[in-house]
Order: C-alpha cells, then sequence, then structure tokens
C-alpha cells in the first residue's frame, strides 16, 4: 500500500464544496469521513486527478474555475417539453428537480425553469455549471483496495 493517493486508491476523507461566494454546496456526512474508491467516477475527473499524490493527513484547498469543474451553461440544454408529457396528477413547481430517464437507461435531473399552460421549461445544465467551486478536503486514511 502506497502512503499517498494513487489512481486506484480506496481513502477516507472529509470535505467541503463551497461557491466562490462561499455558499456550502456538499460535505462529507459522516464526520469519521467518507470512503472513496478512486477510478469509478464518483467525483470530477479534475478533482480525482487533483487527489493523485497526497499523502495521508494532508489538508488542502482547491480552487476550481468553472470550465474546469462543470462547465459553462448551454443554451440548447434548456428544453421546452409538452405539459402533457408530466402525469396529469403531478404538482409541478418552477425550481423543482425531476429525474428523466434517457434512452440508455441513464437518469439525469433537470430542473423546471417556468410552467405554462401547455409547456414545461427544463434545464438540463448542471447545477454547479457555470460557477467557479471551492473543495477544502483532508485526506484521513489510505486504505487497502
Amino acid at each position: 500500500m502506497s502512503n499517498t493517493v494513487q489512481a486506484n486508491s480506496r481513502i477516507r476523507w472529509r470535505y467541503q464544496l463551497f461557491l466562490a461566494e462561499g455558499h456550502k454546496v456538499e460535505a462529507s456526512e459522516d464526520p469519521a469521513g467518507d470512503i472513496l474508491q478512486l477510478g469509478k467516477g464518483d467525483i470530477h475527473p479534475n478533482l480525482e486527478s487533483a487527489l493523485i499524490g497526497l499523502p495521508q493527513g494532508e489538508r488542502i484547498r482547491l480552487i476550481i474555475m468553472a470550465d474546469q469543474a462543470f462547465g459553462y451553461p448551454d443554451p440548447d440544454a434548456i428544453q421546452t417539453l409538452a405539459r402533457d408529457e408530466f402525469p396529469a396528477d403531478w404538482q409541478l413547481n418552477v425550481g423543482q428537480i425531476i429525474s428523466f430517464a434517457l434512452p440508455s437507461g441513464q437518469e439525469i435531473p433537470g430542473k423546471v425553469r417556468d410552467i405554462g399552460a401547455d409547456s414545461v421549461v427544463v434545464d438540463f445544465n448542471h447545477p454547479l455549471a457555470g460557477h467557479n467551486i471551492t473543495f477544502e478536503l483532508e485526506i484521513l486514511d489510505i486504505l487497502e483496495a
């Protein structure tokens, strides 16, 4: 076992994710740290590459610019869907996040932006698109894979 994080390492870590203006978006749920297996696509690839080479016990703060994080909002990812494509008994609300199934079976979230009599405008951009983000993290342990 290496004493630094490798591309296929299994680690125990604590982290916090903030927007540039300081709003906390996400954090480790377990005070003892969360387990992460690198190489499985569970975190953004740019963050995963930043972990490579870090030693156990390391605390760092990473600032990731929008173009290297989740990109910029794509106007083509905002779609107008017919209201009758949604179940009639659904109470839709602006700001609501709905899971949509792609033909491949993959699920993607969409945020309701507008509701008309016959249509619903849904934004399929990643919620963090266009935002610079700050990650504060600590590598608590490098575990046996």
